[in-house]
């Protein structure tokens, strides 16, 4: 069943601008020094309370300047690193013609592998499927301005509930949750690691996903998950996936909430088949 979430935006007052630079220092309270990509000056933003937990110090980014009042602040901020880049575009194009070649038949069934994937976490750290092949993994979609409580509420509540379930089980160590944005627009690792922080989360177990919206398209189709933007409304699906050490979808739950001890017991179970590895 689809349901419906509503997604609002507003902009009041805004004006923004893209800018792409490397990040030599973020203080304590979030002003960030960035310097030019072309080493001819540095800037002064201000970071999110998100944006200074992920540790972009070092690092290339772009994001949008987004002057409000006397403060101009760094929205939106991603990686910028060519090979980053590169290797997201190279798992992007795979993708698409994945997608395109499989036509309706594109959706993942039981036993099949897992589409391949090349995302950054709410560390800003890019991951890729091969990153967890030898780990059970949990797997669903939100995206978090979501205000429907029965939908990506539920559904992160459920996921935090699986996390605490896990944590209780000697031998689920192993075991991986992954959350995908639908909406990577607006949710930047930045954005991630706020709303995951707000749930508690296990940064290390549980990983908040996003990337250009072409892969999260693709991604989405290849597990099933449908949606419709109207008018500012969200129409999406829920369903969690759980897929095998060796990258095989094992068990698909339809609906934003399940049964976090009953996931556990599968995902345990599944951990003691971990040792080979497929691509």
């Amino acid at each position: 069943m689809i349901r419906t979430c509503i997604f609002f935006l507003s902009v009041v007052g805004l004006s923004a601008a893209p800018e792409t630079g490397k990040v030599v220092s973020v203080s304590t309270d979030g002003w960030a020094k960035i310097a030019h990509a072309k080493g001819e000056t540095t800037f002064l933003r201000r970071f999110s309370e998100g944006d200074r937990k992920v540790g972009w110090v070092g690092r290339t980014v772009r994001y949008e300047v987004v002057t409000e009042a006397t403060e101009t602040q760094a929205r939106g901020i991603v990686s910028a690193d060519a090979e980053e880049l590169r290797r997201v575009a190279e798992v992007t194009d795979t993708l698409r013609r994945e997608t395109v070649d499989k036509g309706r038949m594109v959706s993942r069934m039981p036993n099949e592998l897992m589409p391949n994937m090349a995302l950054w976490d709410q560390s800003g750290r890019l991951v890729m499927k091969k990153d967890f092949l030898g780990h059970p993994l949990a797997l669903n979609f939100v995206f978090t301005s979501c205000r429907v409580a029965r939908m990506c509420p539920a559904s992160t509540s459920c996921m935090k509930q699986l996390g605490d379930a896990l944590a209780k089980l000697p031998g689920a160590a192993n075991v991986r949750l992954l959350t995908i944005t639908f909406d990577p627009e607006t949710d930047s690792p930045g954005v991630l690691r706020t709303y995951a922080d707000g749930y508690g989360i296990d940064h290390e177990r549980h990983r908040f996903l996003t990337c250009d919206a072409g892969q999260i398209k693709d991604l989405m189709r290849h597990y099933g998950i449908q949606t419709l933007r109207d008018d500012g409304t969200i129409v999406h699906n829920a369903a969690l996936i759980v897929i095998s050490p060796e990258g095989r979808i094992a068990y698909r739950s339809e609906g934003a909430s399940f049964d976090a001890e009953y996931v556990a017991a599968r995902l345990l179970k599944l951990s003691g088949t971990a040792g080979t590895k497929s691509r």
